[in-house]
């Protein structure tokens, strides 16, 4: 057995226990909000981090490394965007949606980052590639780890508020699009980890550290005008691809 399959193995085993000791919800831990974000937190971040590290020492991980370029930044500014206009900025101003546990956004942060690392490791970084394969089906692996991504929230369902999970089906596949395409206009995983990440920090917040309804008519109408904007963005570049690929 080779020395970089012992190492997996060895770092297999700490984090699968991370996962099971925290994911299943067995630790001692009083404080519910604690709790939840401990459990949300540390197995996404034990997964995400292995999963990572799996796939560059097996050969796989060339998104992990990518050379930075500026215009690749530039490009990915309406995907920014996107992100920013999921933040609760009119509710908080108002003060019809209040943060009220601003000591643990420490820790909230880190469940965002590890959300966004699990899943765009898997669904994009991973994924992605293994569709387009050696042919280019750039619109297949789009549409497909999409789907995929989309369709893993139908988990939600147990939570029993079908409209709100459909409507979570219906733009996180939108959102898979973006993510898709961005990996590869960019073939820098970390942009769609960084959209990913502050998406999910906009989103939540409220939610995790606060109380109050916070999707109000100008989270809206922002969310829809620069939804539209970033669309055309996307399949503009998309068609760019497919034209010079």
């Amino acid at each position: 057995m080779s020395r970089r399959n012992v190492l997996l193995i060895v770092l297999f085993v700490p984090c699968l226990a991370l996962i099971v000791l925290f994911g299943f919800d067995i630790l001692p831990i009083e404080s519910e909000i604690w709790r939840n974000l401990l459990r949300e937190t540390v197995p996404r971040l034990a997964a995400g981090g292995f999963l990572c590290l799996f796939m560059v020492m097996k050969g796989y991980g060339k998104v992990f490394l990518p050379k930075w370029k500026g215009v690749h930044l530039l490009w990915a500014i309406p995907c920014f965007a996107v992100a920013a206009a999921n933040f609760p900025f009119s509710a908080l101003i108002s003060g019809s949606a209040v943060i009220d546990r601003i000591d643990l956004l420490w820790l909230f942060l880190l469940k965002c980052f590890g959300i966004a690392l699990l899943e765009e490791s898997f669904f994009r970084a991973l994924l992605v590639p293994i569709l387009r394969g050696e042919k280019g089906r750039d619109l297949f692996a789009v549409l497909v780890s999409a789907a995929l991504f989309a369709a893993m929230h139908l988990i939600n369902l147990f939570s029993g508020n079908v409209g709100a999970v459909f409507l979570q089906v219906g733009y996180t596949f939108l959102l898979g699009c973006m993510f898709a395409v961005m990996l590869l206009k960019t073939e820098n995983v970390w942009l769609c980890i960084l959209t990913h990440f502050l998406f999910d920090i906009g989103g939540t917040i409220v939610t995790d550290l606060g109380h109050g309804p916070f999707q109000d008519t100008v989270f809206w109408v922002l969310t829809a005008v620069v939804g539209v904007l970033c669309a055309v963005h996307i399949v503009l570049t998309f068609l760019r691809l497919r034209r010079h690929g």
